[in-house]
């Protein structure tokens, strides 16, 4: 599982305010266990570095992991189950110690740097209650393909978001389309997502529910399907703090995930 620009995006509107101007920093720990269409369950552990500077109708985001991934040489963070062909990945040939021969283990484990997220926001002044978001998006792959951490490719892809205060909910949804790099041992396909959530004050903070759906990345694989439940506080006028639980809902979602995150703007 991966936490997503886009989600935290919007457990930031969830808060109940507009972004004000300026840098913030959040750290956050996530981590997941599943299956993914496989017979071997795999573990990510992920620590990711995210910066968000907000000018105007403008936002710029930029989101770093550190990762650690045990299972099956066919899941990578952030995609599920591929076809890995990669005969050094994790748990196979040389990449997990394997004396040279390059025939695949059930499962092996690796940790490094992850890829690098960018993203740039344009929010649109409708006129009316309806927030609307315009978002590119590029990750630049910076995880090691050769430890299985990533595709070794890079990819692009749009999004936009509808949000909208609804008496003392707020309701939000969107979709995106992600066109996913090709390397030489992952053969991958540009992929379609939409999600749907709600929001609302509770105990001095939001408290809310999101439903993703994302396309399978390989042929014989089924798509992404969970439901992440999420809790944002805020700890003083400028930082965050934002817990949150997952439920896989489909064979290529982690069967469960959660993690935490702290922001804090300057």
């Amino acid at each position: 599982m991966k936490r997503s620009i886009l989600f935290f995006a919007l457990v930031a509107m969830s808060a109940g305010a507009q972004a004000a101007d300026g840098l913030k920093l959040g750290v956050g720990v996530d981590y997941s266990s599943g299956d993914y269409d496989s017979d071997t369950t795999t573990t990510i552990l992920s620590v990711p570095f995210t910066a968000r500077y907000t000018r105007g109708d403008w936002s710029f985001k930029a989101s770093l992991p550190w990762v650690r991934v045990d299972g099956d040489p066919n899941v990578l963070p952030g995609l599920g189950g591929v076809d890995n062909g990669n005969p050094n990945g994790r748990g196979r040939g040389r990449g997990n110690g394997g004396g040279g021969t390059t025939a695949p283990a059930e499962s092996g484990a690796a940790s490094g740097i992850g890829d690098l997220r960018l993203a740039a926001i344009y929010s649109v002044d409708t006129g009316s209650d309806l927030g609307l978001d315009l978002t590119g998006n590029f990750k630049l792959a910076t995880a090691d393909e050769d430890k299985g951490l990533g595709t070794g490719a890079n990819d692009y892809g749009v999004a936009v978001d509808l949000y909208r205060q609804v008496g003392s909910a707020l309701l939000f949804g969107g979709v995106g389309y992600t066109w996913l790099g090709d390397s030489d041992y992952i053969d991958v396909d540009a992929v379609a997502n939409a999600n749907l959530g709600v929001s609302w004050r509770a105990g001095g903070g939001n408290l809310g529910l999101i439903y993703d759906y994302r396309q399978a990345a390989s042929d014989g694989y089924d798509p992404r399907s969970e439901v992440t439940a999420f809790y944002a506080l805020n700890a003083g006028e400028s930082t965050r703090i934002q817990l949150y639980g997952v439920a896989g809902l489909s064979d290529g979602s982690p069967d469960w995930g959660g993690g935490v995150s702290l922001t804090r703007g300057f």
